[in-house]
């Protein structure tokens, strides 16, 4: 490595390229209103940094990450950063408006092969630690999506979106920019690392995603295809497939050091709104496969083996934090941590210390590392959004627990600085529910824009959220939504028996719950309805678009009586509709357009914005509507 502070320009960098062993450095500019007790504003999501893929070396010496920032017209950029595992060394290690990301050690741990979107082109690239350029993979049109390296390290296998298929021959010139392009195409490739093109393993196996495995021999890689798992040979050879997707879906296949099973991910298809995604172990021949983990009602993800291939260790979201497992050849399951926090990919070394990125109420994502065997403190690796944190006054966050319906729901009140329990504030029910995700302890950026402005903000998990088991997630079988409507109206009287909130200025946010509020109460002052599926109905055959893309996300929930389809449609109430609505929509959003026009047709204040991804727009856009009503 070159010494501290010394900069080189690579051919290929649009910026320099800078290293520094200081520890923690100011990652950016402060502005000079950048200071101790500025309100939280939407500014700040241009300004906050995200962390994530973190990647520990086997022999736990090295890290590296990828962090992304945001320029000023919302373009967001991410590169990749070196660190020492204890926390005492770090520099930047590619530089560049563009995107590097998915970064994988080679076995030897001497370089790393990386992803970088550029141009609209995605590239594999290597890179070795010690010195020299980057080298480009060779391409044959594909755009790789994820990779791993050979055990010899001499092959990179990924999977990759396949070119998009030109027009059907029937389509006559005049009518090709009018034909709705096909769905893209996925399948898995292998390409020297030392030049040469790629070859593609799948065949006429398509729907390829997610990492693929290399078998410890190096002469086969395995891969979640079509909801199963094949094994495919790096050499011209037929495909076996493993697992059937006949029961449900698998995903996620990582092969033990000792090279004898494979673990992975399933989620049993069941008539229901939600499964368990459950950890399993099979030999590499697809025999003798078990649950491993056991009992614990929660989605395993992130699957990573023991150095001795004797223990599976993986994490899972529980009651608002996120905790590390360890599963065992026996069946049985241990919880490795303990901390309330919020973790964000996952991977281990050797010696068992591990990576991740947490977030907590006051962090905003931290690269940290720990032991997964022993109880020791966490080393902060990176804390890209600390100085920016420290030069706000940020809102305190409460914990609250109420019934609902014979439930227990787990909800966090996200209260204003400077809060003065004496007064009385209007209130924000703001719902994560376009997919559904649980909230929790980590920090909560878009709440405390809130927070900063004046309101409380109430964060609940009703009913049909994940991290709280199979039977919570899946009490939506009959109204929803409804069910989960009730929950959060429940968690609205909890917060003003509080004593300080205003029942008069009470205002929800959300997609599909928020349209649904609009036709079945008129408590809340205004409402603002992101991207909403309005012709919501729970069966995809009859479903219109909005609906398919719901049962999508949650899956499909019959019911007997066709009838009812329909009902459940926010517009079906549309008569009920008085409340004020800011109607946020995408570019093309025909479900927020029959919402829209359902308020107009009733006379009610509203207005349709269409805002496309841009965050911090959106939100300058609910603060300017909330600031009128």
């Amino acid at each position: 490595m070159s010494g501290p502070g010394l900069k080189r320009k690579r051919a290929d960098d649009a910026l320099p390229y800078t290293e520094s062993v200081k520890p923690l450095p100011l990652l950016f500019s402060l502005a000079p209103g950048l200071l101790a007790g500025t309100l939280f504003s939407p500014n700040d999501l241009q300004l906050l940094r995200r962390a994530r893929d973190p990647r520990i070396r086997a022999d736990a010496q090295r890290i590296v990450y990828v962090e992304s920032w945001t320029d000023p017209s919302a373009a967001v950029f991410s590169n990749l950063w070196l660190a020492s595992s204890d926390g005492k060394e770090r520099h930047l290690w590619t530089e560049g408006r563009w995107r590097d990301w998915s970064p994988r050690w080679s076995p030897d741990g001497l370089r790393i092969a990386w992803l970088r979107t550029r141009g609209g082109a995605t590239r594999i690239r290597v890179r070795a630690l010690d010195s020299g350029p980057d080298a480009q993979l060779e391409s044959a049109g594909e755009t790789p999506l994820a990779l791993a390296w050979s055990t010899a390290g001499d092959a990179i296998a990924y999977t990759a979106l396949l070119p998009a298929a030109g027009p059907p021959a029937w389509a006559p010139p005049e009518l090709v920019s009018h034909l709705k392009p096909s769905a893209p195409e996925t399948a898995v490739f292998v390409a020297p690392v030392h030049g040469g093109r790629p070859r593609r393993l799948s065949g006429d196996v398509r729907g390829c995603g997610g990492e693929p495995a290399w078998l410890l021999d190096g002469k086969s890689i395995a891969a979640a295809c079509d909801a199963g798992i094949y094994l495919f040979p790096a050499a011209p050879g037929a495909a076996a497939r493993l697992l059937t997707p006949d029961s449900g879906r698998y995903e996620s296949p990582v092969v033990s050091p000792d090279g004898g099973r494979i673990a992975y991910l399933f989620r049993q298809r069941l008539a229901q709104s939600y499964t368990v995604r459950k950890l399993c172990v099979m030999r590499t021949d697809g025999t003798r496969g078990k649950i491993l983990s056991g009992m614990l009602d929660r989605d395993a993800r992130l699957p990573q083996w023991s150095s001795e291939s004797r223990t599976v260790y993986f994490v899972a979201d529980d009651r608002g934090a996120t905790h590390v497992y360890a599963a065992h050849n026996d069946g049985t399951v241990r919880q490795a941590t303990t901390a309330a926090e919020r973790l964000h990919g996952f991977t281990l070394a050797d010696n068992g210390r591990a990576v991740s990125v947490r977030s907590t109420e006051s962090a905003a994502g931290d690269v940290v590392t720990f032991t997964v065997d022993v109880g020791t403190a966490a080393v902060t690796i990176a804390s890209p959004n600390r100085e920016l944190l420290a030069a706000r006054d940020l809102g305190a966050v409460e914990p609250l627990a109420y019934r609902s319906s014979g439930h227990e729901i787990q909800a966090w009140l996200v209260k204003p600085p400077a809060f003065d329990p004496a007064r009385r504030y209007p209130l924000m029910v703001d719902v994560a529910d376009a997919p559904r995700r649980m909230y929790g302890v980590e920090f909560q950026a878009r709440a405390q824009v809130f927070a900063a402005a004046g309101f409380v903000v109430l964060c609940a998990n009703p009913r049909g959220t994940p991290g709280y088991g199979e039977e919570f997630g899946n009490l939506l079988r009959s109204r929803y939504p409804g069910d989960d409507f009730d929950d959060l109206m429940s968690g609205v009287d909890a917060a003003i028996a509080k004593g300080f909130i205003d029942p008069d200025r009470l205002h929800i946010a959300g997609g599909l719950l928020a349209a649904w509020a609009i036709g079945h109460t008129t408590r809340f002052r205004s409402a603002i309805a992101r991207r909403p599926i309005a012709d919501w109905t729970t069966d995809v055959a009859l479903a219109p678009s909005g609906a398919r893309r719901a049962a999508e996300l949650m899956g499909a929930m019959p019911w007997d009586d066709p009838e009812q389809y329909w009902k459940h449609s926010p517009i079906y109430f549309a008569a009920n509709f008085q409340t004020p609505t800011l109607v946020l929509a995408g570019e093309r959003d025909a479900e927020a357009e029959e919402l829209y026009f359902a308020l107009r047709q009733r006379k009610v204040d509203c207005a349709l914005v269409r805002i496309g991804s841009d965050r911090v727009l959106e939100l300058r856009a609910i603060l300017a509507w909330l600031a009128n009503h």
